[in-house]
């Protein structure tokens, strides 16, 4: 399990889930934007496998949660 999956009903789905992109609708490249972690080694390689991105320690009200690999943009869900 993934640091920001929290146990939940939703959590026993067969695929992860993952939102559309506002801009090219498709779901495939969608990967998540992590906060407020400590950037350890386990995160750093995720992100570089390209399964999530870091995006800092703290987090705002509007920052988005979600990035598009495809086409590069980030937003809320």
């Amino acid at each position: 399990m993934y640091p920001w999956e929290t146990a939940s009903r939703r959590n026993n789905r067969k695929k992860p889930f993952r939102p559309r992109c506002k801009r090219c609708k498709s779901n495939k490249g969608v990967i998540p934007i992590v906060y407020g972690f400590e950037a350890k080694e386990e995160l750093l390689r995720m992100e570089k496998a390209n399964l999530v991105v870091y995006g800092g320690v703290a987090r705002s009200v509007d920052s988005p949660n979600w990035r598009c690999t495809k086409c590069g943009e980030e937003f809320l869900r």
